[in-house]
């Protein structure tokens, strides 16, 4: 059975390949999630020699790119990157030694980095605000720099497999640094900001008789009077939904998100036969609703989020292979806290969803892990051994 884990570029550079992919073989991984492309955060790293605390790059690649590839929209490349150090190349080199496997772990549209400096490639509210963390899938520039990265990603290293992690539009809803949302969302609220009108949607919908600029409008009246005039509110609720064209806009950027996967999967399979496009079920515990249509349609793999128990887990395990029939299916567990506040926790998860039957199981995250954390999951992939 496969079994991956995810990791970061500077862990495996602070440790060194011999520490940490000794660790990680010996524990019974075969293979190593290595972030290619990634966002900002605030980490907490338990074993880390060199810092126990670490603000990655925003939106950075871990690799020396092909400038050629990406077009107008250019990529930042990680400090991590210098001079002869390509933290992807260098792990192609010596993964073998230890018998891994390299699949590239690959933040396609979350990436405020890029939306700052090209806020017109990003998605748009109602009321014409950017929304930074996301870019839009419908614009041409943001699609040819996605095919750049996936292909470059596959000429520079020999990977398995890729696994695409937002493809498709993020919504509002971000948990941005500092973020302020000073009332409580309702669905109706949450679901009418997560619509982009994006020009280049705008643009789309027009070639389909789809009249955006009224629905937009009409979107962003709804929302401004549930705020601010709450009496006449479903008078404006109603106008919206009887209008039948935001049922077909709303289709239409699902068809747009539809279109970017496959030629994404389509660019990667030209540029290597074979290698797996996986995408994303889910990601947050909980998230163990239906998978969209086109998410199961377009994954030559299909990676399960994360579950909030070992049921769940089984549960999901069942349904996610009823879906895919042939094609793989792989368990995820999140091996830190809250998912997992005990080594015990994450173990029996990983146990479950063996138990069920997956291709593999895929565990997150090698630098966030503590060292007993790490053991604990080992215990278990070295019974299947």
């Amino acid at each position: 059975m496969k079994a991956g884990i995810f990791t970061y570029p500077w862990d495996l550079d602070a440790e060194g390949h011999e520490a940490s992919l000794g660790r990680i073989a010996d524990n019974g991984f075969t293979a190593v999630n290595l972030a290619t492309a990634y966002h900002a955060g605030k980490f907490l790293l338990p074993h880390n020699p060199r810092r126990r605390v670490y603000f990655p790059e925003d939106g950075a690649l871990y690799f020396k790119p092909d400038l050629e590839k990406y077009g107008r929209i250019q990529p930042r490349v990680s400090s991590l990157v210098d001079g002869d150090r390509d933290p992807l190349r260098a792990l192609d080199r010596e993964r073998e030694r230890w018998g891994l496997d390299l699949v590239a772990w690959t933040v396609c549209l979350h990436n405020t980095w890029l939306g700052e400096r090209y806020p017109e490639c990003t998605m748009h509210t109602a009321f014409g605000d950017p929304l930074l963390h996301s870019l839009t899938p419908a614009h041409p520039d943001v699609q040819q720099y996605m095919r750049g990265l996936v292909t470059d990603i596959i000429s520079s290293a020999r990977v398995s497999a890729i696994q695409l992690e937002s493809p498709d539009y993020m919504g509002y809803t971000h948990g941005f640094h500092h973020e302020v949302t000073p009332v409580p969302l309702n669905d109706l609220q949450k679901r009418l900001l997560g619509i982009s009108f994006n020009p280049a949607e705008i643009e789309r919908a027009a070639e389909h008789d789809i009249d955006a600029a009224t629905l937009q409008r009409q979107v962003a009246v709804v929302l401004d009077a549930t705020w601010n005039e709450p009496d006449r509110a479903n008078r404006h609720i109603d106008e919206l939904f009887n209008n039948p064209d935001l049922e077909r806009y709303e289709q239409l950027l699902n068809d747009i998100e539809t279109e970017f996967i496959a030629s994404l999967r389509d660019a990667v399979h030209e540029a290597r036969p074979g290698t797996e496009v996986r995408l994303f079920a889910g990601m947050a515990a909980g998230e163990d609703g239906g998978v969209p249509p086109n998410i199961i349609q377009l994954a030559d793999g299909l990676l399960s989020g994360y579950m909030p128990s070992d049921d769940a887990a089984r549960n999901r395990a069942k349904e996610l292979k009823d879906l895919m029939g042939d094609r793989p299916v792989y368990g995820m567990v999140r091996a830190i806290s809250p998912d997992a506040d005990h080594p015990e926790q994450a173990a029996s998860r990983v146990r479950a969803w063996i138990e069920s039957n997956v291709d593999g199981v895929d565990v997150y995250n090698y630098g966030f892990m503590t060292l007993p954390m790490i053991d604990a999951v080992g215990n278990v992939l070295r019974e299947q051994s």
